[in-house]
């Protein structure tokens, strides 16, 4: 079963979340009129491409099915994952924090959090990478060395992708001028000469009005084997994906960067009947969603994405994925074996957390919980389709800076 969070750090959490009623607004969990159910989703805040597509999928349901949905949104990890855990959401749209907690890794290795039961509902794909202006000289990674490069505040997770990319061109971050930058705050350092490159989703209105005043190059990041070698423990959730719309992309022009979902997760003992309704639903529906916002379109169940898979589908999801054909035998091996790697955090952790609560470092804890993985959780399984020449390793260390 999921492990609750206690009073104090639910309160903590909740403090940061403003609850917006993006759709009709009641309390999760109870039955509206005709038996529908009554829902609340967490996600990001208001305006981020990421609530207007979740907004547009949930308005949609709630016109054709009579499923009452409110959007409850934070800009923290914590903040977004806290009512699911305690119950007063029954879905998230996360970040890279569903995979930290499943893995009970980071601010996860704490008393309060420790592993969490999480499943995937939904994976709608993304396009992610590093933009440079066309007038800056920049024409590959590897072409960054000396250059001022962002380093996000409070954007550990990103901060690791971006790792892996200056890898990816044979650079480590001490062959780059390290600028410290918010992630909203990048388009007008880049504009400003403070930095020569950014990190950013390949749509959204920022990076297009930044494309329409100055022209913006994506670089590449299509490569061989050897330029992924970093990703795998950098940036688990990641694989390289090939885009042609985006923002400074001309006609018929594409270009590679780093693909991961922004998922719809839930915890494992949401009940079966509820997600497979739901998932359902949102593929009957998708037409008439679709096209509402840039991103929405990528919701298709023919677009859902399956690997890097590194915490198990819902077993609604696996049903309803199977139906549709998109389900084969490698990925119910990795999933097999997430869910024993799930069995054995679980079994390991109350021990580990009472030998290891009283550090004085936090810092300590979690590196030795990560090394504990490796030494005693078998590797899993890979799955093709995710890093070209890939070998499989065990739970990835989170000790870069």
């Amino acid at each position: 079963m999921p492990r609750t969070l206690n009073r104090r750090a639910l309160l903590a959490a909740a403090a940061s979340l403003p609850v917006l009623a993006g759709v009709a607004g009641c309390s999760g969990g109870s039955k509206a009129a005709g038996g529908s159910q009554q829902l609340v989703w967490s996600t990001y805040g208001v305006g981020t491409g990421t609530y207007n597509d979740l907004a547009a999928v949930a308005n949609t349901l709630t016109q054709k099915t009579g499923r009452q949905i409110r959007l409850m949104t934070s800009d923290t990890g914590i903040g977004r994952l806290a009512p699911l855990i305690n119950g007063t959401a029954q879905y998230s749209r996360t970040g890279d924090e569903y995979y930290y907690a499943f893995e009970g890794n980071d601010e996860y290795c704490s008393e309060q959090w420790g592993p969490q039961a999480l499943r995937l509902v939904w994976t709608p794909p993304g396009n992610y990478g590093v933009l440079v202006r066309k007038d800056s000289g920049i024409e590959t990674v590897a072409d960054l060395k000396g250059k001022k490069f962002p380093k996000l505040i409070a954007s550990t997770s990103i901060n690791r992708k971006m790792e892996a990319i200056l890898n990816f061109g044979g650079l480590t971050g001490k062959d780059v001028q390290m600028v410290d930058v918010t992630y909203s705050g990048q388009i007008e350092a880049l504009k400003t000469g403070q930095i020569d490159t950014l990190y950013q989703n390949v749509v959204g209105a920022n990076v297009s009005e930044l494309a329409s005043q100055y022209p913006i190059r994506w670089l590449n990041l299509g490569g061989t084997p050897s330029q992924y070698a970093s990703w795998k423990e950098l940036a688990p959730m990641v694989k390289p994906g090939e885009f042609s719309k985006g923002a400074g992309l001309a006609k018929g022009e594409t270009a590679v960067n780093m693909q991961y979902t922004i998922p719809v997760v839930a915890r494992a003992d949401r009940p079966a009947e509820e997600v497979a309704a739901l998932v359902a639903d949102m593929d009957r529906y998708y037409p008439d969603y679709k096209d509402t916002t840039p991103d929405a379109h990528r919701f298709g169940t023919d677009q859902i994405q399956l690997t890097p898979l590194v915490i198990p589908f819902h077993d609604a999801m696996v049903e309803f994925l199977t139906s549709k054909g998109r389900w084969s035998q490698d990925l119910q091996t990795r999933q097999d074996a997430l869910l024993e790697r799930e069995h054995r955090m679980h079994e390991a952790w109350p021990a580990f957390w009472q030998d290891h609560k009283d550090r004085e470092d936090p810092k300590s804890a979690r590196k030795e919980w990560v090394d504990w993985k490796k030494a005693n959780l078998p590797e899993l399984p890979d799955t093709p389709g995710t890093l070209p020449g890939a070998s499989s390793t065990t739970a990835p260390s989170r000790g870069h800076a």
